[in-house]
């Protein structure tokens, strides 16, 4: 009868731990397995981006995943990245691994900052990559 309610107590320890850790799992990791994996941008990362005389300017990321729709391409005027200062946006296909902004888009010594979001196939969206650069125009 003693290991009986032993191994009763032992249970009901191991269930209410159990379910308090499934809650915690759960709400924390509901949709994780679907979530796409941000990007990783290649250019501009620099704080300073010379542009030469008539050149535009590439944007570039790698495009290492095979779970991709397209990306989101933003980008804003100074360092914040709200709606008034967007300038650009352009979805773009699931093979792109860069974007040409034409030159006329930037004024020399002001800072742009860019965002990239990855669309996975099943539309879901992943935390944006994001770097700030000054133009100086050459």
């Amino acid at each position: 009868m003693r290991k009986i309610v032993l191994f009763t107590m032992i249970l009901i320890l191991c269930l209410s731990d159990f379910s308090f850790a499934a809650t915690v799992s759960f709400s924390y990791g509901l949709n994780s397995y679907r979530d796409p994996i941000a990007p990783r941008l290649r250019y501009p990362i620099n704080e300073t981006v010379i542009l030469a005389e008539d050149s535009p300017l590439e944007f570039s990321w790698w495009n290492d995943l095979m779970n991709t729709r397209g990306f989101i391409l933003k980008v804003y005027e100074g360092y914040n990245m709200y709606g008034a200062n967007l300038i650009l946006k352009e979805e773009l296909p699931q093979g792109a691994s860069s974007y040409i902004g034409q030159r006329d888009l930037f004024k020399d010594g002001q800072v742009y900052t860019w965002s990239l979001v990855r669309v996975s196939n099943d539309g879901f969206k992943s935390d944006r990559s994001f770097n700030s650069f000054k133009i100086i125009k050459k």
